[in-house]
């Protein structure tokens, strides 16, 4: 990936990296379009200069949005979103029926790579020296959790594996001998993984209301865009091995283990977004309520203990 430091259209707050708390982790869910509520939480904790996270975790849209809190590039995630992910070159229905990617990444990280887009990485080293980033994706063959370290030279690719919604992107993205699909798939909330990392301090940014716990929107939007009679029971086998792996990180999260803090940060309400196909203003309002509830948190006494 080039280097940048174009800030023309993006502000870049100051480089220095600081010193992180050594067992404290963050951990970023997906959920396409929603994640403009996470881009609002984690600018403005660029405002205040807030990262004690050794360790970071990001699932699909949630490494997304993790890459330009690393790079330090407030309003980065949220342009990308609004602008890219709302392209229709992005997002096409019609070209199912043809045969072709519904989503198209290619695009999306093509585009990524131009200047108008483009990650920062001189100020995402500077970060990395002391802290550990990690995107979650999804191993095709059994579909079992993998987690990829990225740097200058994968960053991108990292990002499109763990974004890469299974039957919308049907190849996969190809790293090594594997072949890889959205992280959501086998691990949409990758707090125990933090956990056995060492993690004690744990934030959780979520994209659905704490309370709704029953089901993830993620899976049954799949299923209602890609199941036909010869495709369902691949499909179900999806979202029932996604659902399990999104339950039992809900009860770890609501039952943590007794030396481990887990604090979640999630919308009060259902956001006005969807996982694709969002609004200009509901994205826009979404970004709002993420930004007011991460300034809220800063002001509240749980972020003492990261302080």
């Amino acid at each position: 990936m080039k280097r940048t430091t174009n800030n023309t259209l993006t502000n870049i707050a100051s480089c220095t990296a600081s010193t992180p708390i050594k067992d404290a982790a963050l951990v970023v869910e997906g959920g396409g379009q929603r994640g403009i509520f996470t881009a609002g939480v984690l600018d403005s904790w660029l405002a205040q200069d807030f990262n004690p996270f050794a360790l970071l975790i990001g699932t699909s849209a949630g490494a997304q949005n993790l890459s330009s809190y690393m790079t330090r590039q407030s309003g980065h995630a949220k342009r990308s979103i609004m602008t890219l992910s709302k392209h229709p070159e992005f997002f096409n229905m019609k070209r199912t029926l043809m045969g072709r990617n519904t989503v198209n990444l290619d695009w999306y990280f093509k585009k990524v790579g131009d200047p108008d887009y483009q990650l920062n990485m001189d100020c995402a080293q500077a970060q990395l020296k002391n802290r550990q980033l990690l995107f979650s994706a999804t191993d095709i063959n059994g579909l079992m959790p993998t987690f990829l370290e990225p740097n200058v030279d994968n960053w991108l690719t990292a990002l499109k594996a763990s974004s890469a919604l299974p039957y919308l992107y049907k190849k996969g993205v190809a790293i090594g001998d594997g072949h890889y699909v959205d992280g959501g798939v086998a691990l949409p909330i990758p707090i125990q993984e933090a956990y056995h990392r060492g993690a004690k301090k744990i934030i959780v940014i979520r994209t659905v209301p704490a309370h709704q716990n029953a089901r993830s929107p993620w899976a049954h939007k799949l299923k209602s865009w890609v199941c036909s009679s010869q495709r369902c029971p691949r499909v179900l086998d999806i979202i029932t091995g996604h659902e399990n792996a999104y339950n039992d990180a809900i009860d770890f999260i609501n039952s943590p283990p007794e030396d481990t803090q887990v604090i979640e940060i999630a919308p009060p309400q259902i956001l006005s977004s969807r996982l694709l196909g969002s609004s200009d203003e509901a994205l826009a309002n979404d970004y709002k309520v993420g930004y007011e509830m991460g300034m809220k948190f800063l002001s509240s006494t749980q972020a003492h203990l990261f302080l």
